[in-house]
């Protein structure tokens, strides 16, 4: 699994390039976590090439999505397929943490 950081005026993005399994979980949060030290208010995961998430991935994002709350920033998944979408929706976590259709979206 391969993530591509890119810093943006507005934003820290963390691109996933494959569907995030338990084995690439610690990998997928220390990736997170640099973005997130970067400094800026806004971290968007762009989920566009991912098939499938898992659980442990999942609670990733929450664990992220409360850090940057807590130093008044906002976490941004963008680009989801609908299954994945459509987890988030039942897990009631597009309330929580910004869903958006495309990276350029959640930078708005």
């Amino acid at each position: 699994m391969t993530f591509i950081k890119e810093t943006l005026d507005q934003a820290q993005v963390v691109k996933v390039t494959s569907s995030i399994f338990f084995d690439a979980v610690q990998d997928f949060d220390a990736v997170i976590q640099e973005a997130e030290d970067a400094g800026k208010k806004k971290v968007i995961i762009d989920l566009t090439g991912v098939e499938m998430i898992c659980s442990s991935a999942i609670t990733t994002l929450v664990k992220h999505h409360m850090s940057l709350q807590s130093k008044g920033g906002k976490l941004f998944v963008a680009g989801c397929n609908p299954s994945v979408k459509k987890i988030l929706q039942l897990l009631g976590l597009d309330k929580l943490i910004g869903v958006a259709d495309s990276v350029e979206a959640a930078l708005k």
